[in-house]
């Protein structure tokens, strides 16, 4: 080819390029120098990126790419990448020029001449924000997928029409003692056995037929699970086309409620055929004379199966069914009738009625009043019976009490090893070896557990809280002493992490009617997500502000911040923004829902401020104010300390680690210590041994620490010992208990030993139960 074609070529490509360029509109094409300053423009790129030709030629490409990019080089990476590999990826976020963002798909291609120099680059962007934001929308639909199916007691399994599992939730994996990742992609039969697999496999091919499949059946795992009994629905999945491609199965274990199925089945199936066939209400209609006479003037044949009594016999007398309103019930029934036919208001009430057949039944009356012409009032309206409802109210009241119930017994057997490991903590600084890893150690040691037992707390304090079981003691506080106490409990985890605190408090007192302790632990709780969540050498901020009638304590951090999604939901129970960085601390992400109940119970409100992630957060408590007042005389005075004196200390423990562990502490300290470590050995050691104080296990085998207190406080002999309880319980209730037992204190596992210090020093002054500390 001679030069004159060459450039004759040349000219061509570069008409054909310009041509391409101004007509391809849905994609922004220009080029650059090898510095990326921009050197020609299209109208695809002016309609993608907002600027004109003029506007941008001449600028550097850089303005299209995020602030943080730029921070980062990413430009300079992306020309780099694509001058050493021939192409640079652009699938990232840009920035137009009114300053929105879009994702956009793109490429730069660098340019190189016939002699191998580098004449800039060419870019090429596509505006794919809607696809994007589909992979956001279907990765966090994945996540709450995830976090829903792991968290509800039902086996979830995804399987695909070749029976392998596509997906299966954690309790199903955990069932086959597998991870789900392990369980995904194997075929059904491989993973449940070939006995399983058989049970299950007529079932397994209904569903794969488009049959929804509900069954129960005995499964033999391969193993030491056995034979189980499950409950299994399996539902189909179709193609657009109506095909078959899976099935998802919902399965629940009900191996240990089959014998009490089985003795149900009957009656249930009496009482489904009695449902089925009897009418569970009435219709009636009902005239109220001037002189409080009472006359039923209908009533439906429901009546008759609901109590017993036939209508004929209502309508002869209306005594007949007023006379079947339970006793302790009938005051307030016809209270309320007088008030609603003096106001000619719809009365809605529930009552139990006695049967003919001598039982008790939950009636729901609605009825509305009308009065004729005639000067009566006639009620018309319905009876309803709503003692399945009663009596499902009754089982959620006795399912939350067995979970309170399980969340005592699990704070309690989580404080039980932590006893043993915080006093031999304990005993390692007491000792005072100089080998400065055993100080560090030991330090560790003693921060974890306080952490775990900070844990357990909370854990029962948002149980507790949550289901309005917690009294609050409120008084008149001043915010301040609060924040310094708050401060204190914090300043262990605000010091390990080197953070800057920054306190700014009013001049005078700012008073609340507030519980100090709930308030105390509601400010702890933001200080201590505060240092959890800015990275060491942070800056928070604690400032508490009097605005009118209201308090505004506020906690800033220099942290990781909240996406603007998330700032309503951080108060939720178990939710945590970032838990990589909060798993350096731990956390069960229930110390915010903590702290929103506790300002609620106070009559405030708790917010969360962020600019979003990287930016730091603020959470702002408000509560109500009280009248300035001068603080009681005395307050605040703290009590004389006093030495503590050598005891005749018998310790009672079942746990061998955590009696040994004590009972070295309390030797350290000078007392004179005999250990045992159960009921009846305590009852002969108090007899020889001859105690001062007694510290005494709850939950001893056979006889427990309540009967070996009640039988101590029987002996003359021990009549003068005081008597501390040692649990992992620590309730109102629990406290109750051990006080009607003759315990003169009651000390929370792991022992504090500044409280069982106070105890010990107090037992000189007197041995009265009512002169010991509050423990």
């Amino acid at each position: 080819m001679t030069e004159p074609e060459r450039a004759d070529r040349r000219a061509w490509e570069g008409e054909m390029f310009r041509l391409l360029a101004e007509n391809v509109v849905d994609y922004a094409v220009f080029i650059t120098d090898p510095h990326g300053i921009v050197l020609s423009w299209s109208k695809g790129a002016e309609r993608l990126l907002g600027y004109r030709e003029d506007e941008v030629l001449g600028q550097s490409s850089d303005i299209f790419f995020t602030p943080e990019d730029v921070r980062t080089g990413t430009p300079e990476l992306e020309r780099d990448q694509a001058s050493r590999s021939g192409r640079g990826g652009d699938d990232r976020w840009h920035v137009r020029k009114d300053g929105t963002r879009f994702w956009s798909a793109g490429v730069e291609t660098p340019l190189w001449d016939e002699s191998g120099n580098l004449r800039g680059f060419a870019k090429i962007m596509r505006d794919r924000t809607d696809v994007k934001r589909l992979e956001e929308a279907d990765r966090e639909r994945e996540r709450q997928l995830e976090l829903l199916t792991n968290h509800v007691p039902v086996l979830i399994a995804h399987c695909d029409a070749d029976r392998r599992y596509k997906y299966v939730n954690r309790p199903y994996a955990a069932r086959l003692h597998r991870t789900p990742s392990e369980v995904a992609g194997q075929t059904i039969r491989d993973v449940l056995g070939e006995a399983a697999y058989a049970s299950i496999e007529p079932h397994v091919e209904a569903v794969l037929r488009g049959e929804r499949v509900e069954f129960e059946v005995e499964v033999t795992y391969e193993g030491a699970q056995g034979t189980q009994i499950m409950r299994c629905a399996y539902d189909p999945e179709f193609d657009d086309e109506g095909r078959v491609t899976g099935f998802v199965a919902a399965i629940v274990n009900v191996t240990e409620s089959q014998l009490a199925r089985n003795a149900l089945r009957e009656t249930e199936e009496r009482l489904r055929t009695l449902s089925d066939n009897l009418p569970r209400g009435a219709i009636y209609q009902l005239l109220a004379e001037p002189t409080g006479h009472r006359r039923f003037l209908y009533i439906s044949a429901g009546i008759e199966p609901l109590i017993g009594v036939t209508p004929a016999e209502i309508l002869a007398d209306a005594s007949a069914l007023y006379d079947q309103i339970h006793a302790d019930d009938r005051p307030r029934i016809l209270e309320l009738e007088d008030a609603a036919l003096r106001g000619l208001a719809t009365l809605d009430c529930e009552s139990r009625l006695w049967t003919r057949w001598g039982s008790i039944v939950w009636v729901h009356c609605r009825s509305a009043p009308r009065r004729l012409s005639t000067g009566q009032i006639m009620w018309e309206g319905i009876f309803m019976d709503v003692t399945a409802r009663k009596e499902a109210e009754q089982a959620l009241r006795e399912a939350d009490r067995r979970k309170d119930e399980f969340l005592a017994m699990l704070a309690h057997e989580l404080r039980n090893p932590l006893a043993p490991i915080r006093n031999a903590a304990q005993i390692l600084r007491l000792v005072g070896m100089a080998d400065p890893r055993i100080e560090r150690s030991t330090a560790i040691i003693e921060r974890q557990v306080q952490h775990m037992s900070r844990l357990v707390d909370d854990l029962l304090d948002v149980s507790r809280i949550t289901s309005g079981k917690i009294k609050l003691q409120k008084g008149r506080v001043d915010v301040a002493p609060i924040v310094w106490r708050a401060l204190e409990t914090a300043r262990p985890l605000l010091d390990a992490r080197k953070h800057e605190i920054a306190i700014e408090l009013p001049t005078e007192p700012v008073w609340v009617y507030a519980d100090p302790t709930r308030l105390t632990q509601m400010i702890e709780n933001l200080l201590t997500n505060a240092a959890k969540y800015t990275e060491e050498r942070g800056h928070i901020t604690i400032a508490v502000e009097r605005a009118g009638d209201t308090v505004s304590i506020r906690v800033r951090d220099t942290g990781i911040g909240i996406p603007q999604e998330m700032l309503t939901r951080v108060f939720d129970l178990f939710t945590q923004v970032d838990r990589s960085l909060a798993r350096s601390e731990g956390g069960l992400g229930i110390g915010l829902t903590l702290v929103k109940n506790i300002a609620e119970m106070h009559g405030g409100t708790v917010e969360a401020r962020s600019e979003g992630r990287g930016k730091g957060s603020e959470f702002i408590v408000r509560l109500p104010i009280l009248p300035e007042a001068k603080p009681q005389a005395g307050a605040g005075a703290s009590a004389a300390s006093h030495p503590t004196a050598s005891r005749r200390i018998l310790l009672v423990d079942d746990n061998p680690d955590v009696a040994e562990s004590l009972s070295m502490l309390l030797r350290i300290a000078g007392h004179e210590v005999h250990t045992v470590h159960d009921g009846p050995a305590a009852l002969e050691a108090a007899r020889t041994f001859r105690p001062e104080v007694v510290l005494l296990d709850i939950g001893l085998p056979g006889m427990n620490g309540y009967e070996v207190a009640r039988r101590l406080r029987q002996d003359p002999d021990q009549g003068q010992a005081i008597l501390v309880a040692l649990t992992g319980y620590g309730h109102d209730e629990d406290r109750r208990r051990t006080k009607e037992a003759g315990f003169s204190a009651h000390l929370v596992k792991p022992v504090d030993l500044v409280k069982l210090d106070a105890i010990l020093a107090s037992v000189g002054a007197s041995t009265s139960a009512h002169s010991l500390p509050k423990s």
